[in-house]
Protein backbone atom coordinates (compact mmCIF):
# COMPACT_ATOMS: atom_id res chain seq x y z
CA UNK A 1 0.00 0.00 0.00
CA UNK A 2 1.99 3.47 -0.75
CA UNK A 3 1.14 6.64 0.98
CA UNK A 4 1.49 10.11 0.08
CA UNK A 5 3.87 11.97 1.40
CA UNK A 6 2.48 15.49 3.20
CA UNK A 7 4.05 18.61 1.03
CA UNK A 8 4.97 21.15 3.34
CA UNK A 9 5.70 24.43 1.96
CA UNK A 10 9.18 26.35 3.33
CA UNK A 11 9.17 29.58 4.02
CA UNK A 12 11.55 32.42 6.26
CA UNK A 13 13.18 35.79 5.95
CA UNK A 14 15.91 34.27 3.83
CA UNK A 15 19.51 35.98 3.61
CA UNK A 16 20.04 38.05 1.01
CA UNK A 17 23.25 36.15 0.56
CA UNK A 18 21.88 33.18 -1.81
CA UNK A 19 24.87 30.85 -0.92
CA UNK A 20 23.70 31.39 3.26
CA UNK A 21 20.21 31.08 2.41
CA UNK A 22 20.56 27.78 0.75
CA UNK A 23 22.08 26.59 3.74
CA UNK A 24 19.78 27.90 6.02
CA UNK A 25 16.75 25.70 3.54
CA UNK A 26 18.27 22.53 3.60
CA UNK A 27 18.86 22.73 7.17
CA UNK A 28 15.21 23.28 7.40
CA UNK A 29 14.14 21.00 4.82
CA UNK A 30 16.40 17.98 5.97
CA UNK A 31 14.23 18.39 9.23
CA UNK A 32 10.89 18.10 7.42
CA UNK A 33 12.32 15.21 5.43
CA UNK A 34 13.12 13.87 9.07
CA UNK A 35 9.57 14.52 10.26
CA UNK A 36 7.75 12.84 7.68
CA UNK A 37 7.42 16.08 5.38
CA UNK A 38 8.31 16.51 1.76
CA UNK A 39 9.62 20.02 1.62
CA UNK A 40 8.77 22.37 -1.17
CA UNK A 41 11.20 25.14 -0.99
CA UNK A 42 11.34 28.08 -3.69
CA UNK A 43 15.05 28.57 -2.66
CA UNK A 44 16.09 25.60 -3.59
CA UNK A 45 13.67 24.33 -5.92
CA UNK A 46 14.86 27.65 -8.23
CA UNK A 47 18.39 28.15 -7.29
CA UNK A 48 20.35 28.83 -10.51
CA UNK A 49 17.24 28.15 -12.97
CA UNK A 50 16.46 31.70 -13.68
CA UNK A 51 19.55 33.94 -14.27
CA UNK A 52 20.09 37.12 -11.96
CA UNK A 53 20.27 39.33 -15.40
CA UNK A 54 16.85 38.31 -15.96
CA UNK A 55 14.34 41.77 -15.35
CA UNK A 56 11.34 39.80 -14.74
CA UNK A 57 13.08 36.87 -12.68
CA UNK A 58 11.79 38.06 -9.65
CA UNK A 59 7.93 37.67 -11.07
CA UNK A 60 8.88 34.48 -12.39
CA UNK A 61 10.12 33.10 -9.23
CA UNK A 62 6.93 34.43 -6.90
CA UNK A 63 4.56 33.13 -9.64
CA UNK A 64 6.56 29.80 -9.62
CA UNK A 65 6.75 29.65 -5.83
CA UNK A 66 2.77 30.40 -5.48
CA UNK A 67 2.08 27.85 -7.43
CA UNK A 68 4.36 25.24 -5.46
CA UNK A 69 2.56 26.75 -2.16
CA UNK A 70 -1.01 26.30 -3.61
CA UNK A 71 0.28 22.70 -4.15
CA UNK A 72 1.46 22.39 -0.42
CA UNK A 73 -1.04 20.73 2.22
CA UNK A 74 1.21 23.12 4.57
CA UNK A 75 3.21 26.46 5.28
CA UNK A 76 6.07 25.77 7.07
CA UNK A 77 7.43 29.55 8.59
CA UNK A 78 10.83 28.89 9.91
CA UNK A 79 13.39 31.38 11.74
CA UNK A 80 12.49 34.20 14.03
CA UNK A 81 11.98 37.06 11.67
CA UNK A 82 9.03 37.59 9.50
CA UNK A 83 9.52 39.96 6.01
CA UNK A 84 7.15 40.75 2.79
CA UNK A 85 8.02 37.13 1.37
CA UNK A 86 6.94 35.47 4.21
CA UNK A 87 3.43 37.64 4.99
CA UNK A 88 3.09 37.15 1.14
CA UNK A 89 3.53 33.47 1.44
CA UNK A 90 0.56 33.48 4.53
CA UNK A 91 -1.33 35.86 2.41
CA UNK A 92 -1.36 33.41 -0.54
CA UNK A 93 -1.82 29.98 1.95
CA UNK A 94 -4.83 31.61 3.42
CA UNK A 95 -6.73 32.60 0.25
CA UNK A 96 -6.18 28.65 -0.79
CA UNK A 97 -7.73 27.69 2.66
CA UNK A 98 -11.09 29.60 1.89
CA UNK A 99 -11.12 28.86 -1.97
Amino acid sequence: MSRTIPRAYVTAAWSKNRVDAEDQARKYCSELVKAGYLPLCPVLAFSGIISEDDPDGEKKRREMSEDLLKRARFLVVCGKKVNDDVRADISVARDVCYE
